[in-house]
């Protein structure tokens, strides 16, 4: 009776139901009465009772005989959810201390066609970190490191398109899935030099870019896995399991 004891409703019903839920999107797949009330400690009787309104209200689908999923009216809820979801207003708060961390600016970039578009930006007042709106700060796709992160989801045509000019964009995106981070390049302008990492949605798609603006030869290693911890803070408030 665990789970049942430790759900902080108070009433035992709807702890019940929650057990009841959590037990069923664990396994993922259909499961069988025996192992729901093992699994939630409830008596057999207790939880078909309990799984049978479920099933009436479409939070539960009977699978076969004595065998419960989770219903599809879970997946209607959670697209509303989904929809609400904003990931500038997810955003403010990992930046706003990403910011304090470094004593550095952080940008968040989304993707508008072939550029990456800087939507958020974090300034230093009087007052604190606060974030503001930037309008029209853009940068190329291909030839920032906010941009890159924007292109790990492309492949085949659009980006070999997108390369043209860049013959090592491939193998340098490959990089970037692997290590979790991109940089800017030698050479640039150093007030465009910055280190970014991807915010990933529940689809595991780059949904935006999160930059932190200081030159690539200032950001230490720490800084850099706090980049991409924070940049996964998001990605968790966004839905994105990581793998």
């Amino acid at each position: 009776m665990s789970d049942v004891k430790s759900a902080s409703t108070s009433i035992q019903v709807l702890s019940r139901m929650f057990s009841l839920l959590d037990t069923l999107a664990r396994d993922g797949d259909a499961v069988s009465l025996k192992l729901i009330s093992e699994q939630t400690g409830l008596h057999p009787s207790t939880a078909h009772r309990i799984l049978n309104d479920l099933a009436v209200g479409g939070m539960v689908e009977r699978s076969g005989p004595g065998s419960y999923r989770l219903g599809l009216r879970l997946l209607e809820l959670g697209n509303l959810v989904r929809a609400r979801l904003d990931v500038r207003e997810l955003a403010v708060r990992p930046m706003q201390e990403l910011h304090r961390l470094t004593g550095h600016p952080v940008s968040l970039f989304v993707r508008q066609e072939d550029d990456a578009l800087c939507i958020e930006r974090t300034v230093s007042e009087r007052n604190g970190v606060q974030v503001t709106r930037v309008m029209g700060l853009r940068v190329p796709l291909t030839s920032s490191a906010a941009g890159k992160i924007l292109l790990l989801n492309d492949s085949g045509s659009n980006l070999q398109s997108l390369s043209n000019g860049h013959p090592g964009l491939s193998a340098e995106l490959s990089q970037i899935r692997q290590s979790g981070l991109a940089q800017e390049g030698e050479g640039q302008d150093p007030s465009l030099q910055l280190a970014a990492a991807p915010i990933w949605d529940d689809q595991g798609r780059v949904t935006a870019s999160l930059a932190l603006n200081a030159p690539v030869a200032r950001i230490s290693p720490e800084w850099g896995e706090a980049l991409k911890n924070t940049a996964q803070r998001i990605s968790g408030s966004l839905g994105w399991i990581r793998p």
